[in-house]
């Protein structure tokens, strides 16, 4: 066994002042690339995925504070409410702590080193710190006979370390001053530190290291001394939880400056789903030290250490806690069940049918909550005695790509990496709700576990970007996220994945396109030993459904109306081929789709009826209504599989398919990339009524064909350029050069995002950039590259963009906002942001405030007038003539100019862009309907 002992001599000492005037360092998404900045703006993100940490109990229990990108929310752990957050700017949060010394302070710790003191209950930040290494891990803890707070901090840099700091403001006179007591090259998982400091526990790996402070009466913080123990074990540690048994007051002895027992219960989760209970771990680990000199390490399967063994889970066990009494032990993992385990009967009790993975249990201060965090962003609060959920807090959901799965900074990551974890994410606004954001989610996403590329997205959830809550989670394929998910293999059974959602322009209809391949493992049994005809009948059992959904007021849901199976059939092959994409008309309740056979299918709903009788529903008692086929169009470029002579596949994926339509839906732009440099693909111009063939250009490249969208008379092509074709005059506009650097050209299909929003004539092109990560004090996070996306936001009249940004990660989705001009942005770390106009505010959307009643448009100077009478009779009867008073005279004087809102007028001649705008005549007729009042006939005549 080793004995690792702490450096007696002091890392860093910071004095007050210095620290207190380090200022505040300028991100390059703030400082260096926004241009335009007075025309345009960014909003703060909102949403985001948990960070993998621990959220944390208030003393009272009142409030759950949990941290994300950057970003401390708290919520109200009784309504699920956020009632305050705290934002860091553009740094990066890595972990939290709350003050021991003072409950309404708390510590937020970021990647840069830099370590900040806030009072969360008024948000005012009370100091800040910058420790000059990147901090993994927080924990605060009470200097030993004083009031104030040490703070134990996880460091990376070359090596792992464990450090304590003494922080102190300039209200307190105490000096500050910092140390290092513990280093290791092995990579550290997490730290608890117990009693005040006196036992600190490090797990790596396959290793557990603990530290206990020699001469416990000594509390300056230069005489900190640990002698560090460390035992091994043979599976691979995913989580650990120890818990301090304090001796009894009749053991104690009377001498203080003796030391006293320190009986340490250790458990351990493995990868297995095995749980080890190690109990009085110090106490046996000196045993062993002093029976074997010789041994740098203890081996905890060989060298005497008998844990208990604990095993229910089938896999690795996600999070395991100490019940505060220290009887149970509560444990989850991928099953979806909470395992609780009573330790002197050794009985379990078991919470199944969670909606997800566990990834962390907290028990509360007082020992009456659990807070389990799941793996699809959500936290669950429970009592402990009922098991009841108290409190259900819900963020963004949407597809998650960790630090660890971007690019590497090897010279071949380009070629070998696949950039399909960056996949565009299916995301509509709410024509009837423009607040409420419906877009495609996971399941459940573990940390531990790698999908490739990426988890598949079966559910629907509408989330409001104005109060930042979670409104419904719905189904939209088959799942099993509380049934078993692995085969006989111990392979996943992976769910259909949605590919496209789009909402009809009344916002009635909802239309989604899911599919589903079996896995290459599955298809073992029937291997012929030629991989092209193994991958052949994975395409013919390929699964593809249209399915198109009412809005169901009462049930505030989704019903599921028509599902179309196979869409798009190669009826010679009997191939279900995939869709390319799927949009809908915004004049009337259509939906338009097209796929690798190349054929533009117009999809209609139409009203059923038997015998000429309408066919109604029983709920409700409308007519129901099926959706089929209006028409199809065949575009003349097509490739014709049957005659060709490779396996279809190479044929099928040759050519990629995208569709736009302009704003009054008269227009439909197909856009078929190219194959080779004698074959550049074709740009069509379709008659959205019936489906003909207006236009066909070929002077355009669009080999590398990502993005197609439709503003104002000009259609925008994103291939290697920004390509803007005018329909009207019928030539190109311009073509401006689009860079990615550290992304192949062939592997960049999908990673542009281009939106287009005719309520201002602007179209948004986002483009992601991965760069070295040079700036990164943590050696290990230098070995991947820095992702970022350069959003530009074009007026067609100018190939200049009007404004330039860099957004810190990768954009999956962007969208234009529904409400008002500007756009929404949903990033690789489910964070959404808002772009827009400075003249509309950088904000995102806010509800409406309620609105007043019609008649305070009236003048209502005389009936305020008649509110000062004192007679509340009077005051009531008067105030009652008065608008009777005014409504005859509205209704029966021929000169009485009605109220015009400027409002009214900005909805006439701000509808569209100004080339966009309808002829002067249409103008001015909507100018006099609003001034001019049609005669009534008096109804007391």
């Amino acid at each position: 066994m080793q004995d690792q002992t702490g450096e007696s001599k002091s890392k860093r000492h910071y004095g007050d002042t210095a620290i207190e005037a380090v200022p505040a360092k300028k991100s390059k998404s703030q400082s260096s690339k926004a241009k335009g900045k007075a025309s345009w703006a960014l909003s703060p993100p909102v949403g985001g995925w948990f960070l993998p940490q621990d959220p944390v109990f208030s003393v009272d229990e009142k409030y759950l504070f949990q941290a994300f990108d950057t970003s401390v929310c708290i919520y109200a752990t009784e309504s699920s409410l956020l009632v305050n957050s705290i934002s860091t700017g553009s740094r990066f949060l890595t972990g939290i702590a709350l003050s021991t010394s003072t409950h309404d302070h708390i510590y937020l710790a970021t990647s840069d080193g830099i370590v900040s003191l806030w009072n969360w209950n008024d948000n005012t930040r009370i100091a800040r710190w910058d420790i000059g290494i990147n901090i993994h891990q927080i924990v605060a803890r009470t200097q030993p006979g004083t009031t104030q707070d040490f703070v134990y901090c996880h460091e990376i840099g070359k090596r792992h370390a464990i450090s304590v700091h003494a922080l102190r403001t300039k209200a307190q006179a105490s000096p500050m001053e910092s140390k290092q007591i513990f280093k290791t090259n092995s990579t550290v998982i997490g730290i608890e530190v117990l009693l005040h400091g006196k036992v600190v526990i490090a797990a790596c790996r396959s290793s557990i290291f603990i530290g206990k402070r020699l001469h416990s009466y000594k509390t300056e913080l230069q005489d900190f001394e640990y002698v560090w123990r460390e035992f091994q074990v043979s599976n691979r540690i995913t989580t650990f939880n120890a818990y301090l048994r304090l001796p009894q007051s009749s053991a104690r002895t009377a001498d203080p400056l003796l030391e006293q027992r320190d009986n340490v219960d250790l458990a351990i989760g493995d990868d297995q789903g095995v749980i080890h209970l190690f109990e009085d771990l110090l106490s046996s680990l000196v045993r062993i030290e002093k029976a074997s000199k010789s041994k740098s390490a203890i081996d905890a399967a060989s060298d005497g250490l008998n844990p208990k063994r604990l095993h229910w889970h089938r896999e690795a066990v996600g999070s395991l806690k100490w019940s505060k009494d220290g009887n149970y032990l509560i444990s989850g993992g991928f099953e979806t069940v909470l395992v609780i385990w009573q330790l002197s009967t050794g009985t379990q009790q078991t919470l199944p049918h969670l909606t997800a993975a566990v990834e962390s249990i907290v028990v509360s201060p007082l020992g009456a909550s659990y807070a389990v965090t799941l793996a699809n962003n959500s936290i669950v609060i429970l009592s402990t005695t009922e098991l009841q959920a108290k409190s259900n807090i819900v963020g963004v959901q949407s597809r998650r790509v960790d630090h660890e799965q971007m690019p590497r900074e090897s010279s071949s990551s380009e070629q070998s990496f696949d950039f399909a974890i960056f996949a565009h994410v299916p995301m509509v606004i709410d024509p009837k709700k423009p607040t409420h954001m419906l877009l495609s989610v996971p399941s459940s996403q573990p940390r531990q576990r790698r999908y490739k590329p990426y988890a598949p997205q079966s559910y629907l959830q509408t989330f409001d970007i104005a109060t930042q809550q979670y409104v419904s989670r719905q189904a939209l394929t088959r799942n099993n996220a509380t049934d078993p998910n692995t085969g006989p293999e111990r392979t996943l059974i992976l769910e259909p994945n949605t590919k496209f959602i789009q909402a009809s322009a009344d916002g009635e209809w909802l239309a989604t396109v899911d599919e589903w391949i079996p896995p290459q493992p599955d298809m073992g049994f029937i291997e012929e030993g030629v991989p092209e005809f193994n991958e052949e009948e994975r395409i013919f059992r390929r699964e593809v459904y249209l399915k198109i959904w009412r809005r169901d007021e009462k049930k505030a849901s989704w019903t599921l109306q028509t599902r179309i199976d196979a869409p798009h059939l190669l009826q010679g092959l009997g191939i279900s081929t995939q869709l390319h994409d799927l949009v809908s008309d915004p004049s009337q309740s259509r939906f338009v789709s097209i796929g690798e056979d190349q054929i533009v299918r117009f999809w209609k709903p139409k009203t059923r009826r038997k015998d000429g009788v309408i066919v109604r529903g029983a709920d409700n008692g409308e007519g129901l209504v099926n959706w089929s086929l209006e028409h199809a169009a065949t575009l003349s470029g097509r490739l014709d599989i049957l005659d060709a002579g490779p396996l279809p596949q190479n044929a099928l994926d040759s050519r990629k398919s995208l569709l736009a339509f302009s704003s009054d839906g008269s227009v439909l732009a197909v856009a078929v990339s190219g194959t080779s440099e004698s074959d550049t693909g074709v740009l069509h111009i379709l008659d959205a009524d019936t489906g003909s063939i207006r236009r066909s250009v070929s002077e355009l490249d669009l080999n590398n064909l990502q993005c197609l969208a439709i503003v104002g008379h000009h259609i925008v092509v994103v291939t290697d350029c920004i390509v803007l074709w005018d329909i009207v005059v019928d030539e190109l506009v311009y073509c401006n050069p689009l860079a990615m650097p550290g992304v192949e050209r062939r592997g960049g299909n999908s990673l542009a995002r281009l939106v287009s929003n005719e309520r201002d004539g602007t179209f948004a092109v986002a483009y992601p950039q991965f760069q070295k990560n040079i700036e990164s004090k943590s050696r290990g996070a230098r070995y991947f590259k820095k992702a970022s996306t350069k959003v530009s936001v074009y007026d067609p009249s100018n190939p200049k963009p009007q404004w330039t940004t860099t957004i810190p990660g990768v954009l999956l989705s962007l969208i234009a906002a529904k409400d008002n001009t500007g756009y929404l942005a949903l990033d690789a770390s489910a964070s959404i942001r808002r772009l827009s106009p400075k003249t509309s505010g950088s904000q995102l959307i806010t509800p409406p405030p309620e609105l007043e009643p019609p008649i305070v448009a009236v003048r209502m100077s005389k009936v305020e007038a008649e509110e000062t009478r004192d007679d509340s009779a009077e005051e009531t009867a008067l105030s009652g003539n008065v608008l009777r008073a005014f409504e005859d005279l509205l209704r029966n004087a021929e000169n009485d100019k009605p109220v015009v809102r400027p409002e009214q007028l900005q909805q006439i001649f701000e509808a569209g862009p100004s080339h966009a705008l309808p002829p002067v005549k249409e103008l001015l007729s909507s100018v006099v309907e609003l001034y001019a009042r049609k005669p009534r006939a008096d109804t007391a005549a």
